[in-house]
């Protein structure tokens, strides 16, 4: 019988597999409501679009970045793999230097940010 074939082994694989994804999962979420005038979303969006690659390339523990948009705010939804990753992002220079100051200007109000961890 081939290797490849053998039902334990495959068995096996799946189980492998599953587990990896599973300790891959978000471990903690950093959650950032902002309001934006229905005239600026466009601009928001772009600025979202512009920093989500960067962001995942290069912040520490950073797994999975989401645009949630609602009539009444816009969410962005980032996954880590811990709350500790979670907070230094706050305090990273992409987040202060680079998107909060693009953002700023189609504000209407200040950000909600909350942290939450997976249990």
């Amino acid at each position: 019988m081939h290797a490849d074939s053998d039902p334990a082994k495959a068995e096996a694989f799946v189980g492998l597999n599953r587990y990896q994804k599973e300790e891959k999962m978000n471990k903690a979420y950093l959650e950032i409501t902002i309001k934006v005038p229905a005239k600026d979303r466009v601009k928001a969006g772009a600025v979202y679009s512009k920093y989500k690659q960067p962001f995942l390339a290069t912040i520490p523990g950073a797994e999975s970045k989401e645009l949630l948009i609602r009539e009444e705010d816009v969410q962005v939804l980032h996954g880590f793999d811990s709350q500790a990753s979670a907070e230094s992002y706050l305090k990273s220079a992409l987040f202060g230097n680079d998107v909060v100051r693009e953002l700023k200007p189609y504000l209407s109000a200040d950000p909600e940010v909350r942290i939450y961890e997976r249990q």
